[in-house]
């Protein structure tokens, strides 16, 4: 665990960092695409002629013998859930950032648009069980508090399995939020609660990958270790039979996300560890925006 000034400065760091995306999400993208996913009761008035008749108070009109209809309005707030992966797959990184760095970055991104926004933001963090649960609230400060939560884990060696994340989710949430699952999608058991995830709630998946784990350059004999089971093995990256075997690996866990993801209908938008922040959400958001309009 790090001392507390080396902890702050990390905070700091990924806030600086993140600080131009954070505000162009809360300018309006952030804004435009997550606001208006649920409605709520705010006043009646007098029924006038073209009114939805389905939008009549009949309790109010058998008290009044006057037609009065319910007015709604957009929920003033969201309720934001991150539900953040520890697993060991993502201690990898082959170039300035692992792929948890990453996750630390994008969490910090949502937390603080949503707190820009003036929606309340909480946390689950998991692997093979749920890690830690921090309750929805509002602010900089409790945002940047969520950010610090997650640099300051320890090393998680488990794989994940996000059923039960999704158990602990589905326990603890009382009406519809925005959940972002923020993860490299490598669950070895799949999932048979995000379907209903879904359609419950409005959920997200930000797939974090690094480069390496799709193209590795044949430089040779290279030793590998396994970050979830501490397994080692050296391999010859240069072999035409085992560069055969690593690309098929590969194309497995892609279908495997892809399969998971469509079955459910989930959103998927990718991030690399080599990449800007910037370029793929503002691609996802563009495309949210479409859906949208239609």
């Amino acid at each position: 665990m790090e001392n507390v000034h080396s902890l702050f400065r990390r905070v700091r760091r990924i806030e600086i960092r993140t600080r131009r995306l954070v505000a162009q999400l809360v300018g309006g993208d952030y804004r435009s695409i997550f606001r208006g996913q649920g409605m709520e009761f705010t006043d009646l008035r007098p029924y006038t002629e073209g009114d939805d008749p389905r939008l009549i108070d009949w309790n109010v009109f058998a008290r009044t013998r006057s037609p009065f209809v319910k007015v709604f309005t957009e929920e003033r707030e969201l309720l934001v859930l991150l539900m953040v992966d520890l697993s060991g797959s993502l201690r990898f990184g082959s170039l300035n950032l692992t792929k948890a760095e990453r996750t630390a970055e994008v969490a910090a991104v949502m937390a603080l648009a949503a707190a820009g926004s003036n929606d309340r933001v909480g946390m689950l963090t998991f692997s093979d069980r749920v890690h830690d649960y921090h309750p929805p609230g509002k602010g900089r400060k409790h945002a940047l508090g969520l950010v610090r939560k997650i640099l300051d884990l320890p090393d998680s060696q488990s794989p994940a399995d996000l059923d039960k994340a999704l158990r602990f989710a589905g326990r603890t949430l009382k009406r519809r939020a925005l959940v972002f699952i923020i993860s490299d999608f490598r669950f070895p058991s799949g999932s048979s609660l995000l379907n209903a995830a879904v359609r419950k709630h409005d959920v997200v998946g930000i797939h974090i990958f690094d480069p390496r784990e799709l193209i590795l350059p044949p430089i040779g004999k290279i030793r590998f270790r396994d970050p979830e089971t501490g397994s080692e093995r050296i391999v010859d990256t240069s072999s035409r039979r085992w560069r055969k075997s690593f690309a098929a690996e590969v194309r497995k866990q892609q279908e495997q996300r892809n399969e998971l993801c469509h079955s459910a209908g989930l959103d998927l938008v990718s991030i690399s560890t080599s990449d800007d922040l910037v370029l793929p959400l503002r691609k996802f958001f563009e495309l949210r925006k479409r859906r949208r309009r239609r």
